[in-house]
């Protein structure tokens, strides 16, 4: 039989459990507040990576980097639009490289997340604004496919849905499979009416697992930088399409691709769409971005 634990582990093991549950309390509280996220989107909180944590305040470093060199011609005060904003992590790192956000999502949760990080708290708001909608091919209502209240897997395909809570072969990714329990109507907007009410942005991200190809279907102008993520090998077919869209917008863009935007981008020179569609079809397993632009 193992031997029993000292009164001095039994002690160490309790004060530890208790030290971590009083975290967690903390934190939650702070969350339930808005101060948490509002810290997260601080200088104070960069400060804190880069003395507790430098790993990761080096990754955010080679991060914003990355965005200001693929951006043609970027500059401070330059609008991008962040489709699929979720809880705002690619909106801050916008904002960090000087640009003015329109942040788009249609979950209630994340919108108000967006608005405790870069709207309330300050003595000055960050520029920031919340677009409470989903993105599609034509303005409507459609069915956000809900696991849970603001999180990234929430969607409104039904193939991302169903890929992502397929328990026999769930993507390498995840530990289970997602479980969809709500359905919920959003209205949708299109790329071309945000471009129509807000200006032509310097970028547009797209993040809405699985509903790429019904977000590009709905922009009929070229833009100077897109990108896009999308997982393979369910989505293949959709990726091909929105090359294709991407290249019936200008003979001028030029597609690059990364696994990883902390590792740079995977080609050494962006190419024409047929040779980048080439490229894709060696291209079978795991979440890759694309990005496309106009040639510099």
């Amino acid at each position: 039989m193992p031997n029993a634990p000292t009164l001095r582990q039994v002690c160490v093991r309790t004060a530890g459990d208790y030290l971590y549950a009083t975290r967690q309390n903390v934190v939650s509280m702070l969350k339930n507040s808005g101060i948490y996220h509002r810290l997260r989107a601080s200088s104070v909180w960069g400060l804190y990576l880069f003395l507790k944590n430098r790993k990761l305040f080096e990754d955010r470093e080679r991060e914003d980097a990355f965005y200001r060199n693929i951006i043609p011609g970027f500059k401070a005060g330059d609008l991008v639009f962040d489709i699929g904003a979720n809880i705002g992590d690619k909106t801050d790192t916008f904002l960090r490289i000087g640009a003015r956000v329109i942040a788009v999502d249609p979950d209630p949760r994340n919108q108000a997340i967006l608005g405790q990080k870069f709207l309330r708290y300050r003595l000055t708001p960050r520029p920031v604004t919340i677009v409470g909608k989903a993105v599609g091919a034509t303005v409507g209502v459609e069915t956000l496919l809900t696991c849970a209240p603001g999180s990234v897997f929430n969607t409104l395909s039904k193939k991302g849905a169903a890929i992502l809570s397929n328990g026999t072969n769930p993507p390498e990714h995840l530990l289970d499979p997602i479980e969809y329990q709500e359905k919920r109507s959003v209205e949708i907007t299109t790329l071309d009416h945000l471009i129509d009410a807000y200006g032509v942005p310097a970028l547009i991200k797209i993040d809405v697992v699985g509903f790429e190809l019904e977000v590009l279907q709905g922009l009929h102008r070229s833009v100077p930088c897109l990108s896009f993520e999308i997982s393979l090998p369910g989505f293949k077919q959709e990726l091909l399409k929105c090359v294709e869209i991407l290249g019936g917008l200008s003979a001028c863009g030029q597609f690059n691709y990364t696994w990883d935007r902390r590792n740079g981008l995977a080609l050494e020179s962006w190419l024409d769409i047929q040779a980048f569609l080439r490229v894709l079809e060696a291209c079978h397993e795991g979440p890759l971005e694309v990005f496309w632009r106009m040639q510099q």
